[in-house]
């Protein structure tokens, strides 16, 4: 088990502050889980540090700037996690580890970090212009690396209305999203605590649409991209 922080913004304008202890499985994890404490996210005002995020700032997306609805938290603690956890480690993604400038630092991740991947090919293949991967399958032991901090690290992750994609430090990543196949996997009780954090959703429907599909790194790779 685990404990997890959620903040929303409601429809009425309000604020929502919830903490839950829930089963330590990939479904809450990858919601509170994909960026440490000290991420920085491209907002219209500048870098903002991601736990200096509130329900209802604006960053900046693909799309122009978006409202931030919803903020997920909890806490990485070392050499404790086992069973069902994807959060057993974090990963470092130094600086350029992608190309120049991207990022620009290094990032330290978790299980919930996706980012985009774009490819010639790919409209013609899957109908996208770009699909979501999961930056630890990229992870090479040199400039993406496992690693396991001494101490806690408080994580991250946060959703706009609409499913989109932003900059952290040069490195172009998804908002969260549960996906479409978190659902048939839960029973009832786990199915209501998972949905109880995001405050006016009641299906797994109500997230709507991934602005990309996700795959894996071994797809892109089996494709030839």
């Amino acid at each position: 088990m685990r404990r997890y922080e959620a903040a929303a913004l409601k429809s009425d304008g309000s604020f929502s502050q919830e903490q839950i202890v829930a089963p330590a499985i990939d479904l809450f994890e990858e919601a509170t889980a994909a960026f440490a404490r000290g991420t920085l996210v491209a907002t219209p005002n500048g870098p903002v540090a991601i736990e200096d995020l509130f329900p209802g700032d604006v960053v900046e997306t693909r799309d122009g700037p978006a409202q931030v609805t919803w903020i997920g938290s909890t806490i990485f603690y070392p050499n404790t996690a086992e069973g069902a956890s994807s959060l057993s480690h974090l990963t470092r993604v130094t600086a350029e580890a992608f190309g120049p400038t991207t990022p620009m630092k290094d990032l330290l991740i978790g299980p919930g970090a996706r980012m985009v991947v774009r490819r010639e090919k790919l409209r013609t293949l899957l109908g996208a212009s770009a699909v979501l991967a999961p930056i630890q399958d990229y992870t090479d032991g040199d400039r993406i690396f496992d690693i396991t901090p001494p101490s806690p690290v408080q994580m991250f992750n946060f959703a706009l209305a609409n499913h989109s994609t932003v900059t952290l430090s040069g490195l172009e990543v998804e908002t969260y999203h549960p996906g479409k196949l978190a659902d048939p996997t839960l029973g009832h009780n786990v199915r209501a605590l998972f949905l109880s954090m995001f405050p006016g959703i009641e299906m797994f429907e109500e997230f709507g649409g991934l602005i990309f599909p996700r795959t894996s790194r071994e797809t892109i790779e089996s494709l030839g991209l």
